[in-house]
């Protein structure tokens, strides 16, 4: 039984470091307190509120990005990425559902190569909050990367 358990341990500690992003440590970075940012690799703000927009109606519905490329974690698995909104006067956080692909013409174009995406809201946004938004990536261990804001 114990010739079992060092082949095991080995197996789970290879699968840990796959999922890191960084940090020398891999995976194992999450496990002992040095979590690496969600990276999606790429350029990234928001377009649907516009960057730093003031007096956005709550009701909103989805949240809109736009991205710099496709050749980058973000295009490649867009259901693997969700916006996570915080409140940044009292930490209330909401998160939306998983980023897909979203067709934009007349959306901001800041880089060469413009990729939209958007994630749902379940919920309205309360008035007069400033909200920070940040990326996350759900199959991974990782600290979520803030990329931009906008106020309600």
């Amino acid at each position: 039984m114990t010739s079992l358990r060092i082949p095991a341990i080995a197996v789970m500690l290879l699968g840990l470091t796959a999922c890191g992003s960084g940090g020398g440590l891999g995976g194992l970075g999450g496990l002992l307190g040095g979590r690496s940012t969600c990276n999606p690799g790429t350029q990234v703000q928001l377009a649907r509120p516009g960057s730093g927009q003031s007096g956005v109606n709550g009701n909103l519905g989805s949240i809109e990005i736009v991205a710099n490329g496709s050749s980058d974690a973000l295009h490649y698995s867009p259901n693997q990425w969700t916006l996570q909104l915080v409140d940044t006067f009292n930490n209330q956080t909401i998160t939306t559902g998983q980023l897909s692909p979203a067709s934009d013409t007349s959306g901001p174009h800041p880089f060469t190569q413009d990729f939209y995406y958007s994630g749902s809201l379940q919920q309205q946004l309360p008035q007069g909050t400033t909200w920070s938004v940040r990326l996350v990536n759900s199959s991974t261990y990782c600290t979520p990367d803030a990329f931009d804001s906008f106020s309600t």
